[in-house]
């Protein structure tokens, strides 16, 4: 699509203009269908690979069909922006459902115009929903200006470098109001299910004391919400512990109790749970970026277990 001049008349425009193209298009092949129960704003850096990101938007589109607006920030001055849609067909249908998206670039110095361009582009009476996508695109204050615009706020902290930095982040935007989840906390959702399975039963008894081992120069943001988790739920001592044992990440986790109950992680798919001189292996899924954020998006709410443990 050719570059439009950064007016959001014009923008909203070419979008209606794309939608008679694509009925034009599909006319003789059964049609085509508008969906859109929310806007996703992706902020993103400029060097991303926008082909990937499609693919993940066009997933995502079919569970939860959006206005997408993807935001790519470089360092230079100078805005740009163009149209375009995901489009897929039901298995056994003739009638395509297309949803719509605005990519928008734009230097980090123009923060307070990309918002003033952006709310008249919000699809009205609809929630919206911002989508960090990247460490850079939460970190500090720079960003705030998008942060009123929508119902929530998507991060992922495993991206930053600083784990505890990043958390620190998180809290901060919970402190001013802003409703935020976090991919790394979803992350964990199957392995949260695992251990208490283990209480449910009878497997985990009268807990004392928990070591969370994780590998790498410093502990993951999963290591640090399951520990978080663990303490919290249990009203048990949690210690982080190092270990050289595997690659950097969530490694092992120790219950110390009536029954000694040690959980590792040989592979990223595998967690053994050993508990005597039963070994019991279970599979860890690997989630996609796609199935993450589509967990997230289902929860346009608060998280009452994210919110216990990011408090």
């Amino acid at each position: 699509m050719p570059t439009t001049a950064l007016e959001p008349e014009k923008i909203l425009k070419d979008l209606r203009n794309l939608w008679i193209d694509l009925g034009r298009e599909n006319d003789l092949a059964g049609g085509v269908l508008r969906a859109c129960g929310m806007t996703l704003v992706v902020a993103a850096e400029a060097d991303m690979d926008m082909d990937a990101l499609r693919h993940t938007l066009g997933v995502l589109m079919h569970t939860h069909p959006a206005r997408a607006i993807v935001l790519r920030f470089h360092d230079s001055a100078g805005m740009q922006a163009n149209v375009f849609s995901q489009c897929w067909m039901p298995f056994g249908k003739h009638q395509q459902i297309c949803a719509e998206g605005i990519e928008i670039r734009a230097g980090r110095n123009e923060l307070d115009d990309v918002a003033q361009l952006l709310l008249p582009l919000l699809a009205p009476d609809l929630p919206a929903v911002l989508w960090c996508r990247g460490p850079r695109v939460f970190w500090g204050d720079g960003f705030k200006p998008l942060h009123p615009l929508v119902e929530k706020i998507i991060v992922d902290s495993s991206t930053a470098s600083d784990p505890y930095g990043a958390l620190e982040a998180i809290t901060s935007l919970r402190k001013q109001g802003r409703l935020v989840g976090d991919l790394s906390w979803t992350k964990l959702t199957g392995l949260r299910e695992l251990i208490a399975s283990l209480f449910d039963e009878g497997a985990a008894k009268g807990i004392r004391n928990v070591e969370v081992r994780y590998g790498g120069d410093m502990p993951t943001a999963s290591a640090l919400y399951c520990a978080t988790w663990i303490r919290r739920s249990l009203s048990v001592p949690v210690t982080l512990k190092h270990t050289h044992e595997g690659p950097p990440g969530l490694r092992a986790i120790q219950l110390s109790g009536e029954h000694d109950v040690l959980l590792t992680r040989p592979d990223r798919t595998t967690m053994e749970v050993h508990c005597g001189e039963r070994v019991r292996k279970s599979t860890m899924l690997l989630l996609s970026e796609e199935t993450l954020m589509s967990e997230e998006l289902s929860i346009l709410g608060p998280d009452a277990a994210f919110d216990k443990v990011i408090a």
